[in-house]
Formats: C-alpha cells, sequence, structure tokens
C-alpha cells in the first residue's frame, strides 16, 4: 500500500503538469538565464579581443605626424566617414603648439572628447588613452637620455609578476555570476507550483477536502513539498547541464579561461542543489499558506526571493572570506560550486555540515506549517 505522502505528492505533480504555461514559465528561468549571460559573455570578449582599427576623429594632425603615425601603430585612425546614428563622436584635438612644446620639452597639450559613460565606446576609449599614455612614456623616456639621465632612475621598484592563477580560477572569477543562476534556478522553478498548491489550493476551497482526508497535516505539507521540491529540482538540473554546455561554445580561450566539467562534476553540482531546493521549497509554502490570498502569496513570495539574490550577490561581489560560509544554508552551496568550477580539492565535511543544515532547516519549517494548518484561519485565510 502506498503511503500517504506518496499518494498527496503525485496528485500534486498530476496537476502541475496539467498546466503547461505554468511548467514553461517556471523552467523558463533556468534556460533563459543561462543563455542570456552566455550572449552577455560572448559581446564582453569580442570587445576585449577586437583587433580591428579604432576610428576616430583627429582635429590638427597636421601638427604632430610622428604622433598621428604612434596612433595608427596602436590602431588608432583617423575617420573617413560620419558616425552612425546614436554614437557620439571620440575626436583627438592636437594643440597648434604641439612642435613649440616638443621643442622646449614642455607638456603637448591633447583633448580627448568623448562620452567616457558610453558602455559601447568605453573600449574604444581606453585604447586610444592607452596609445597616448604610451606615447608619452616613450617621449619621457627620450627626454631624459638626451639629458644623460637614465630613465630607470624614474623606477624605484622593478616589480616582476608570475601567475599562479590555474585557468579554472580565472573562469571562477568570471563565471561568479552565473552560478548564481543555478542556485537561484531552485527558487525560481518551483516558484509557481508551491503557491499553486498552498494559496492557490485554498483560493479554490480544495484545502479542507485534503484535510478531511485519512491522513496527517505532516503528511499532507510533505507531500505537496516533495512535489513543488521535484519542480524547483528539475530547474537546478536544467541550468547545471546547460551551463557548462553553452561556455563550451564561447570562445573563452581567447581570454585564457577554460571550462571543463566532466560528468561526475555536474552529478555533483546537482547532488548539491537537492537540499536547496527543499529549503526554497519549503520557505515558499511557509510564505504562501501564512498569506491571505493568491496575489498577496505572490507579493510576499517575490520579496522573498530578494533574500537569496542578496545573500549569494553579497557574498560573491563582497569578496567575503569566512570559513563558516561554507557550514551554512545555500552560501555553503555557493562556496562548494565555487570550488568545483575553479578544480580546487574539495572539502567533503563543510558540504555534508551544509547539506544537513539546510534540510534540518527545511524540516522544521515544514514541521511549523504542519502546525499552521491545524488552525482554521489558516486554512480559510481568514
Amino acid at each position: 500500500m502506498k503511503s500517504p505522502i506518496t499518494i498527496v505528492m503525485r496528485k500534486e505533480l498530476k496537476d502541475a503538469l496539467r498546466d503547461k504555461r505554468s511548467v514553461m514559465a517556471a523552467m523558463s528561468y533556468a534556460f533563459f538565464g543561462p543563455l542570456l549571460m552566455a550572449v552577455a559573455f560572448y559581446v564582453l570578449i569580442s570587445q576585449l579581443t577586437d583587433t580591428s582599427d579604432v576610428k576616430i576623429d583627429i582635429e590638427g594632425a597636421e601638427h604632430a605626424p610622428a604622433f598621428v603615425a604612434h596612433l595608427e601603430r596602436r590602431g588608432i585612425a583617423e575617420r573617413d566617414e560620419p558616425w552612425p546614428a546614436g554614437q557620439q563622436p571620440i575626436t583627438l584635438t592636437i594643440a597648434p603648439d604641439w612642435e613649440d612644446a616638443i621643442a622646449n620639452a614642455q607638456p603637448a597639450k591633447v583633448t580627448l572628447t568623448a562620452d567616457f559613460s558610453s558602455q559601447k565606446q568605453r573600449t574604444d576609449i581606453r585604447r586610444v588613452e592607452s596609445a597616448v599614455e604610451n606615447y608619452t612614456a616613450q617621449l619621457s623616456y627620450i627626454r631624459l637620455q638626451m639629458r644623460g639621465i637614465d630613465p630607470r632612475i624614474t623606477q624605484g621598484v622593478d616589480l616582476v609578476k608570475h601567475d599562479t592563477a590555474t585557468k579554472g580560477s580565472k573562469a571562477a572569477i568570471l563565471l561568479g555570476s552565473v552560478l548564481i543562476f543555478i542556485l537561484l534556478s531552485v527558487f525560481f522553478s518551483g516558484m509557481n507550483v508551491a503557491i499553486d498548491i498552498s494559496a492557490g489550493e485554498r483560493e479554490r476551497n480544495s484545502l479542507e477536502l485534503l484535510l478531511s482526508q485519512p491522513l496527517t497535516t505532516n503528511q499532507l505539507v510533505w507531500g505537496k513539498a516533495l512535489a513543488a521540491s521535484a519542480f524547483a529540482m528539475f530547474g537546478g538540473f536544467l541550468s547545471a547541464i546547460l551551463i557548462p554546455f553553452i561556455f563550451k561554445l564561447l570562445p573563452l580561450h581567447e581570454i585564457g579561461i577554460s571550462i571543463a566539467l566532466a560528468w561526475p562534476m555536474i552529478l555533483l553540482i546537482v547532488a548539491l542543489l537537492v537540499p536547496l531546493a527543499l529549503l526554497a521549497t519549503a520557505l515558499q509554502l511557509f510564505v504562501s499558506f501564512r498569506a491571505k490570498s493568491f496575489k498577496e502569496a505572490q507579493t510576499y513570495i517575490s520579496l522573498l526571493l530578494m533574500a537569496p539574490m542578496l545573500v549569494v550577490f553579497g557574498v560573491e561581489f563582497a569578496r567575503v572570506k569566512n570559513q563558516l560560509l561554507y557550514y551554512l544554508p545555500l552560501t555553503g552551496q555557493h562556496q562548494a560550486l565555487l570550488d568545483i568550477i575553479k578544480g580546487e580539492s574539495l572539502q567533503w565535511g563543510a558540504m555534508a555540515v551544509s547539506a544537513v543544515a539546510t534540510v534540518l532547516v527545511s524540516m522544521l519549517l515544514l514541521r511549523l506549517i504542519s502546525r499552521m494548518l491545524s488552525s482554521e484561519k489558516v486554512v480559510f485565510g481568514l
């Protein structure tokens, strides 16, 4: 004979799968999130590795032919066609007294006019600045030599850099934000189902019918939680599969980054998401049952989703380094995913503690929900 938990879970899964639009909407985040990030990275890599000439307006080029020739060698050419609509001109203006300033060993004035807030032209502007700075360094070097001064006297320390970073550790820097999609996919993918089987059933007046069946509130809650967790887990699984596949198609080797996740590592990532999927579902069911209506539950859960986003983004971009993060729910899974991408040795003990802590918090929330359902106010949304 099947257990009541299994019966409730199958019933909720069958009801959820009937609404195909809701299922597709739930999985859209897990599918389109990594895809959009891949497109963004492709554009970024294209900008960083672009070797084509930067064409700008150069005013007063006749005053400094040697300087203009240096710019051309650095890939900065004078523009001979009008600027496209919506793009601000980049203009380099050479002062008329260039020759006098060079002859008298004075700073020669060059004015760079551009929209420095433009995201599209930031790389071009930086290349122009770099070319001017390089010419300035060469000119200073020559001036010191002409006066019998060793140019190395201005260099107090000769810093030699030996980069020990692996391709995996470089990948972790770039893909830290992408890993957030994997973690958050379990929160988004099961959200619609969690709301529908809690606040939605209460509005359809079917919750009290379920409670009248020969099963305990604890069994009912666990059946619902496992059904919603299945959707959350599928979203996490979809992200874990798609991200390595999609990013293998990107030319990451051009910026010295490599992503090579074997199937055992992908399966380990999926295993890390299992307790997190249960926690996400427990939180969403708790908030949904506390809400008075379906729309109120949607509003509260939308706010709830900001909590894991703030935690993960805060840890990632603030570069918080604390061993305690490896043992906590959510942050423990995040740190483990970073170690997997870097190719570093995994802290199995910390991963186990984090997983157990995540499951315990989930069980506590589900226990609170089962006690809440003993109240008529919660059941009828009073």
